[in-house]
C-alpha cells in the first residue's frame, strides 16, 4: 500500500493540530479547575505550555503555507507515491513516546526516561548495546539534573516515589 508525499505532509500538519488543541484544551479544563492557569508568569503553569503550542501553531501555518505553495504548480515531487513501509519508524517513535508518557506518571521518571532513549536509539540504527545503555542512562540522569536543579522541577516520581536528592 503506498500513499501520496503530500498527503503525508498534511496528515502531519493536522497531528500538530492535534496535539495544539489538547494542549489549550488541558489548559481551559484541567489546568482552570486547579487553579494554575491564571495570573503572572511566574504563577502561571499553563504559560509555557500556551506558549510552545502557539510558537508550534505558528511553525505548523508556516509549513502549511509553504506547502499550498508548492502544491500550486503540481510538481511530481508532491505526488510521488511513498510505501507505508517507510512511515514504520515514525509510527514507532510515535508508539515509544506514547508508551512512556503512559507509564511516567505510574512508574516515574527514573525508571521510564533511560528505556524510552534507549529505544528512541536502537529504533533510530544505533546497535552498540552497551554504548546505547550508557548514553541512554546519562542523558536521563543530565536532563534530571537540569530541569531538577536549575529549571526547580519536581519530576514524577511514580509509584515507588523515587527522587534524587541533588
Amino acid at each position: 500500500m503506498t500513499m501520496r508525499k503530500k498527503h503525508i505532509g498534511w496528515m502531519v500538519v493536522a497531528f500538530f493540530v492535534a496535539i495544539i488543541a489538547v494542549v489549550f484544551q488541558q489548559i481551559y479544563t484541567s489546568m482552570t479547575e486547579q487553579g494554575i492557569a491564571s495570573g503572572g508568569p511566574y504563577d502561571n503553569a499553563a504559560a509555557y505550555p500556551a506558549a510552545v503550542a502557539i510558537l508550534i501553531g505558528i511553525l505548523v501555518l508556516l509549513q502549511a503555507g509553504l506547502g499550498l505553495l508548492r502544491a500550486l504548480p503540481p510538481s511530481d515531487e508532491e505526488n510521488e507515491a511513498i510505501s507505508l513501509a517507510r512511515l514504520k519508524r515514525p509510527a514507532g517513535l510515535l508508539l515509544i513516546f506514547g508508551i512512556y508518557l503512559a507509564l511516567l506518571g505510574p512508574l516515574g521518571y527514573h525508571l521510564t526516561t533511560a528505556p524510552m532513549i534507549f529505544a528512541v536509539m536502537v529504533l533510530c540504527g544505533m546497535r552498540i548495546a552497551l554504548v546505547t545503555i550508557a548514553v541512554s542512562v546519562v542523558i536521563a540522569f543530565v536532563l534530571a539534573f537540569a530541569f531538577e536543579v536549575f529549571l526547580k522541577v519536581v519530576l514524577p516520581g511514580g509509584i515507588f516515589a523515587l527522587n534524587i536528592p541533588w
